[in-house]
């Protein structure tokens, strides 16, 4: 028995949680892009970035906020209730903010009677801070950018399947399809194509549809999306462990 205990202690000590946070390691602060704010909770230094960007998908929040608590890591949570969020006085989808094309297409479909010169002059702000933005969000060399997100909608996997460059599909069926990863790393496909859950890579910048992934992809960031259903937060407790136990190990140290 205190063989197999020491055996065990230092994986508990990297992948586990403590029944307490650590509060004296957690430090908060905020960042924002064209006024959309974020607030940043870091614990401890990681090469693992977390981010949390529509806040209406509250499942998702719930297991960042439980998580950062007890994990090394930064978060980053939007400082929003609702889906979408203001960039002067025009709607916009936040994760359709990460490239001028993208967030062209999503206020033009968000907003009415917008003009041509309201629309550049968005655009001109978002390009102005966008690289600033994602270098802070980004990890380390070699970390992990880990998005949260929940799908409310009728949004599946299948939504997916034809924007990917390669699938791993275990159940496609209600309400299993709303559960899936997003990788942008092949290594990290393959690791992920071996869990009991779904997911595609998207390594490609094929389809500029402004999301955090496919700017990501195009930096040579890796980057998981955990998407699961509105309210399944064991499901989504259980993946993001998953990445934990079998991803942890491939990522480098981080750089000082």
């Amino acid at each position: 028995m205190p063989n197999r205990l020491f055996i065990l202690f230092p994986l508990l000590f990297v992948i586990g949680s403590s029944a307490e946070p650590d509060a004296k390691n957690i430090k908060s602060d905020f960042i924002d892009i064209a006024g959309v704010e974020f607030q940043v909770v870091e614990h401890a230094s990681s090469n693992i970035h977390y981010i949390w960007l529509h806040g209406d998908e509250k499942t998702a929040r719930l297991l960042l906020n439980d998580h950062i608590k007890t994990q090394p890591g930064k978060a980053f949570l939007i400082n929003n209730e609702e889906r979408e969020v203001k960039v002067g006085r025009l709607l916009l989808d936040p994760n359709r903010m990460f490239s001028r094309n993208g967030a062209k297409r999503n206020l033009q479909k968000m907003n009415a009677n917008l003009s041509s010169s309201e629309l550049n002059q968005t655009l001109d702000l978002l390009d102005k801070e966008r690289d600033r933005f994602f270098d802070t969000v980004k990890p380390p060399p070699g970390g992990l950018l880990i998005a949260l997100h929940n799908s409310i909608r009728n949004y599946s996997i299948k939504d997916e399947l034809a924007n990917s460059d390669e699938i791993s599909l275990k159940n496609s069926e209600h309400p299993q399809h709303h559960n899936f990863f997003i990788c942008t790393n092949e290594n990290d496909f393959k690791i992920l194509s071996k869990s009991p859950y779904n997911v595609v890579l998207q390594k490609s910048q094929a389809n500029d549809d402004g999301t955090l992934s496919r700017l990501a992809a195009s930096k040579g960031i890796r980057y998981i999306n955990i998407e699961t259903r509105l309210g399944y937060l064991n499901v989504q407790r259980k993946m993001l462990q998953y990445v934990m136990e079998n991803l942890w190990v491939q990522l480098e140290q981080p750089q000082n």
